[in-house]
């Protein structure tokens, strides 16, 4: 093992040993280049601290435990890490992903080869790609034909991320004004498109992650969840929902569809195949819906009345006959109808609609 780790793995550890001992072991199984972990004990009891002392004591890579007496949460903890870490590299990584060879050095290629990027996930079911029923290992190993390639995020999700340890003396570490945790990693990463740097999913690296094995057992979860998304908003605004047909065919304002990408919009979008620009629909909040010229009206309709759990708060029309319908259907529905706009006037109105 080099006596300087090319990379220091931040893991906050709150109770949960077996959960906690099935992580690291998946670590030192598929990580051949030269780490550090640092465990950062948030309080844990006999038996978890009990275990993190046997496995460094056994383990073949260098390991730092931060201790805590109480539970100080996610953030702060993750935080203690980060200040501690000396690599070039930091990964951020819950206690409940599983890692899966070449999980790290896939994700250490895609940042080294592009100044560009700021954070770095990997592939996961967290970010809807789920191995179903096929072994993980085999999985994560068809995966590997993808090397080197990236897709774009709005947002880097918390549970395994890799950045280089300047972005954070550069933009500061994770914002403890969220608590005990829920949307600090989607501040982190509006803090990081801000400063000019991308955010991405390295496709060939694949971890799994049990969501919420930490959070699910922590008093007032929800609680926490709801208070942290109103912070969120009020410091960065609300992230709308909308719905564009691109019917009647159009000149399509790439350039403005982009930047509601980029300020956390999710755009679910129907068109005629093979017209939308690829560096648009490759983006994790770009959703395609299948239509023809004959059937997008009925299929938009449905889609804005029945999707209910996380309704829609926009919906542009280019077509008169489509916002009279959905205008008379307006008591099934709470999106915002935007009709004929230029875009500029889309991105005028749905600013206006996120500081609501």
């Amino acid at each position: 093992m080099s006596a300087s780790p090319l990379c220091d793995i931040v893991i906050p550890i709150w109770d949960q040993p077996e959960l906690s001992r099935r992580c690291l072991e998946s670590i030192l199984r598929c990580t051949p280049e030269p780490i550090r972990l640092i465990l950062v004990d948030n309080g844990s009891k006999p038996p978890t601290r009990q275990m993190l002392d046997q496995f460094r004591t056994s383990s073949s890579v260098p390991i730092e435990i931060i201790r805590n007496e109480t539970n100080l949460g996610f953030i702060r903890g993750v935080n203690q890490g980060i200040r501690a870490a000396r690599s070039v590299w930091i990964c951020l990584l819950n206690n409940d992903t599983v890692v899966t060879a070449g999980w790290l050095s896939e994700m250490l290629r895609v940042g080294e080869a592009d100044p560009s990027i700021g954070l770095i996930n990997p592939t996961s079911n967290s970010l809807g790609f789920d191995a179903g029923k096929t072994p993980l290992k085999e999985y994560a190993a068809e995966l590997k034909k993808q090397s080197g390639k990236t897709t774009e995020l709005t947002v880097a999700l918390g549970f395994c991320l890799l950045a280089k340890r300047s972005l954070f003396d550069r933009i500061g570490v994770l914002n403890e004004a969220f608590g005990m945790g829920y949307f600090e990693d989607d501040d982190l990463s509006r803090r990081v498109r801000g400063a000019g740097l991308r955010c991405v999913r390295a496709c060939a690296s694949y971890v799994y992650h049990e969501e919420k094995g930490s959070f699910r057992h922590l008093e007032g979860h929800e609680k926490s969840f709801n208070e942290n998304k109103q912070k969120f908003e009020k410091i960065w605004g609300k992230r709308l929902r909308i719905l564009w047909p691109l019917y009647p065919a159009g000149p399509f304002p790439k350039e403005e569809a982009l930047r509601l990408v980029g300020q956390g919009h999710w755009l679910y979008l129907m068109a005629p195949d093979g017209t939308l620009p690829a560096d648009l629909t490759s983006h994790a909040q770009v959703t395609c819906l299948k239509a023809t010229p004959a059937t997008w009206r009925l299929r938009a309709t449905a889609r804005l009345i029945i999707r209910r759990k996380k309704p829609f708060d926009v919906a542009i029309s280019h077509d008169p006959a489509w916002a009279r319908w959905i205008g008379a259907l307006r008591w099934l529905h709470r999106a915002q109808l935007i009709q004929k706009p230029t875009g500029a006037e889309i991105l005028r109105r749905c600013e206006e609609l996120a500081r609501q």
